[in-house]
């Protein structure tokens, strides 16, 4: 029986990296701050493993085949990929995989139903790069990653996700060896638009809402909104919120603790860090 010794949700937007400088100084020292305290309590926790929702945008899948859900399969992983660090301004590198691990969570999630994807072969950009870039800057800890489709309708609907979540701590519990300590880290979010006539609309009132249903441990909540509501409130970008819903559904009932939350215009992005407390 394994254990969930850390859950955590975080936003990628690429600017963070890309373009700091750019921000409001005083914004930008008050989210990386969140950084640090969510860094330090993840090497607190000692994961064995961090599974890592997230999704690609376009990088690794296209048009002509766009799986719903995608495990990583691989024994590393580019984040960055060369040009992926060329964007970000960070440099490339390999994360260690879990491969077994993953191969093990694909074939129990067949078992269960879920028809999984899967992938030996993946590169990231901000997706995975940006947030692990600050959380484990030495890449020691072995990842899983699952990505989502939140980007190239139609997308599977948000309480989906939180039957993946649910999938996942069931995986974790039943699955795992006795005493594997796994960490979960959802990145994706909150509110922003990208190629639409709304590209910069931040709206903190529904980063708000959204957080404060986090802050409540109601990740029920979270799933129960439309692709519509979404949509209109948080813009394309928004969707990524089905990253943090599985995280949510793995530790039900645990509460969020925001470490940060801005909204920063020249990253077009409202952007937020999150720890649930493990008591």
């Amino acid at each position: 029986m394994g254990d969930i010794v850390a859950g955590m949700l975080t936003s990628h937007a690429p600017l963070i990296t890309a373009k700091p400088v750019v921000s409001d100084p005083q914004q930008r020292s008050r989210f990386l701050a969140g950084f640090d305290v969510l860094r330090q309590r993840l090497e607190h926790a000692r994961p064995d493993v961090l599974v890592v929702f997230a999704n690609d945008h376009l990088q690794n899948f296209f048009l002509n085949n766009i799986p719903a859900y995608c495990i990583g399969m691989a024994e590393s992983y580019e984040a960055p990929s060369k040009g992926g660090a060329t964007f970000l301004k960070i440099p490339p590198r390999r994360v260690p995989g879990a491969k077994a691990w993953a191969q093990s969570l694909l074939e129990a999630g067949w078992e269960a139903g879920f028809d999984f994807a899967y992938s030996q072969e993946l590169e990231f950009w901000d997706d995975v790069s940006v947030p692990l870039h600050f959380l484990m800057p030495r890449a020691t800890i072995p990842i899983v990653p699952i990505l989502t489709n939140c980007v190239a309708p139609p997308l599977p609907p948000p309480r989906r996700s939180y039957r993946v979540g649910a999938f996942v701590r069931e995986f974790i519990q039943t699955k795992c060896p006795k005493g594997q300590r796994v960490a979960l880290l959802g990145s994706g979010g909150i509110s922003h638009s990208v190629g639409t006539p709304e590209t910069g609309k931040i709206n903190p009132h529904f980063d708000q809402r959204i957080l404060e249903w986090v802050r409540q441990g109601k990740g029920d909540a979270l799933a129960a909104l439309s692709h519509e509501e979404i949509e209109k409130e948080g813009g394309n970008g928004g969707q990524e919120l089905r990253n943090w819903i599985p995280v949510l559904s793995a530790l039900p009932g645990h509460k969020g603790e925001v470490l940060s939350y801005e909204p920063v215009p020249e990253w077009i992005t409202g952007v937020a860090i999150v720890w649930l407390t493990m008591s």
